[in-house]
């Protein structure tokens, strides 16, 4: 691709916001336009961020601007229609996660960017944050060995009800660490889930009471020629506090283990036998690696460099249909009681 890849952006509200400055921050990238149907939300965030042209609908903008690529950034439940609409245009799309609140829409939005030869990308934006890229560079080097176990913890303050479902907490959160479970662990082959609503009391009546607290277990597929085999485990929560850590990661092989803290705070290598242990820690000279809102700006820049390149951004929506489909086993496993098993392409 020549020149500067051309984005416009769909959804003014906080996200996009975050998403839209990461598109500006990038060498690689021309932030043309931005789309909300509400064209008051667009007219402003066009002024915030000192872009000439707003939109009411996708059909107006795609009709007046010349772009390569849509970020996609509207409510969660509301992704489908506008993903499918820029897909079917011939553009390439960054959707925010998760892919779809339905199994259904999302494997329709993966088979319609195939059908149509454009790449369609998901914002995992954890994969970015600096502690996940040097706990990957460390994984990728051997430091760990062959894998044993996975032991995550995403847990933080969030709703006791939803209307978006009882098991809105794997979709609005959850849907993080399936993927990084999957990044560093390879394909999830079966599951099984306990849950519970430790504040039901507190769900106001004629709402949908969420499962807050979620207790996981994971195997991975074994792909290799030794029938080497390796689980992990996802503590999953919505009854703790945004002050508390709130996500820890723990990879252990046969050669040392490596921990990621709070997404941001620290990661740490520990080799087997050895009593120096190894830690990475974000410099305080650089805030995109002390805020987890600069997170979305290194996702942004990834995604512009690889379309730039010409090679698939990751990572890509199969792996936020792949996620859906974890996601979709977990729910099966509580209420089947029993584990149950990930289709896998």
């Amino acid at each position: 691709m020549a020149g500067k890849l051309k984005i416009a952006a769909v959804g003014c509200g906080g996200i996009g916001f975050r998403h839209q400055q990461g598109h500006l921050a990038c060498p690689e990238s021309e932030l043309v336009a931005v789309c909300d149907m509400d064209v008051e939300k667009a007219e402003k965030r066009a002024k915030e961020l000192n872009i000439e042209r707003w939109y009411p609908s996708i059909a107006d903008m795609l009709a007046n601007e010349e772009c390569d690529a849509v970020d996609v950034v509207t409510a969660d439940h509301l992704h489908f229609e506008p993903v499918m609409e820029c897909l079917e245009a011939g553009k390439h799309v960054l959707c925010e996660k998760p892919l779809s609140l339905s199994l259904n829409e999302a494997q329709q939005m993966v088979a319609k960017a195939e059908e149509k030869g454009v790449y369609l990308s998901i914002d995992y934006n954890r994969r970015f944050a600096p502690g996940y890229v040097k706990a990957r560079e460390w994984f990728d080097a051997g430091e760990c060995g062959r894998l044993a176990y996975i032991d995550m913890k995403l847990s933080q303050g969030g709703p006791t009800h939803s209307w978006k479902g009882e098991y809105y907490l794997l979709y609005e959160l959850q849907t993080h660490a399936v993927d990084l479970l999957r990044w560093f662990g390879g394909e999830i082959m079966a599951v099984c889930a306990q849950m519970a609503r430790p504040r039901l009391d507190a769900v106001p009546e004629g709402e949908t009471a969420c499962y807050t607290s979620m207790a996981i277990s994971v195997r991975f597929a074994d792909e290799s020629a030794d029938s080497h085999e390796s689980v992990a485990t996802l503590m999953a929560s919505w009854d703790s506090d945004f002050i508390h850590p709130i996500e820890r990661l723990e990879i252990c092989g046969d050669k040392g283990e490596i921990v990621v803290d709070n997404v941001l705070s620290k990661a740490t290598l520990l080799r087997r036998d050895d009593q120096v242990v190894e830690e990475y820690r974000p410099s305080i000279f650089r805030m995109e690696q002390l805020a987890f809102d600069g997170t979305f700006a290194l996702r942004m820049d990834a995604w512009a460099k690889d379309l730039v390149a010409g090679r698939e951004p990751m990572p890509s929506g199969r792996d936020g249909l792949q996620a859906m489909r974890v996601i979709d086993a977990i729910v099966r496993s509580w209420e089947e009681k029993r584990e149950v098993a990930v289709p896998i392409d």
